[in-house]
């Protein structure tokens, strides 16, 4: 008798609580799990998601260790500019992979957009030396995408799928 009192009376409480902190409103009830418990389907497609963002990341600081290796004096503000927006955009999509794992729903729109813009990128690649570069880009963008557009991890994200 007593568990049921308090759980009319906390249950408003969390619920307000998860409506301030997710898009989509979901009551809080005894069956509802915690973000990090999400079936193992749905954990499993965002770590390969967020896997291959870091992978992206790793790329990103490569390319701003070569960029800050070859400065010189004939560009050094190009240079420097490049090195920091590479480095600044690998520590975005960093920030948003790892909250990708840790199931919050704001990492979906700039991994996504990171990742349409990373398809363009892919194509302006497309040549006859430089296809395996496109490839490689448009292959790791299309699984982003497709992974993060799936009803599953939608459902996992937000707590229910789109209608």
């Amino acid at each position: 008798m007593r568990e049921k009192s308090l759980r009319r009376l906390w249950t408003p409480l969390l619920a307000a609580r998860s409506h301030r902190s997710r898009p989509y409103y979901r009551p809080v009830t005894a069956n509802t799990p915690h973000p990090s418990r999400e079936p193992d389907s749905r954990r499993s497609l965002l770590m390969l998601a967020a896997l291959v963002c870091l992978g992206e990341v790793a790329a990103l600081l490569v390319l701003t260790v070569v960029e800050v290796a070859n400065l010189s004096s004939s560009r050094l503000v190009a240079g420097t500019t490049t090195a920091v927006f590479f480095l600044l955009y690998a520590l975005g999509l960093g920030a948003a992979a790892v909250a990708l794992v840790a199931v919050r729903g704001w990492a979906r729109a700039p991994l996504m957009l990171s990742q349409l813009i990373q398809l363009g990128l892919a194509w302006s690649f497309h040549g006859p030396d430089t296809d395996w570069v496109a490839t490689l880009l448009a292959l790791s963008a299309i699984v982003v995408l497709v992974v993060l557009v799936l009803p599953s991890t939608t459902a996992a994200l937000y707590g229910r799928a789109p209608s």
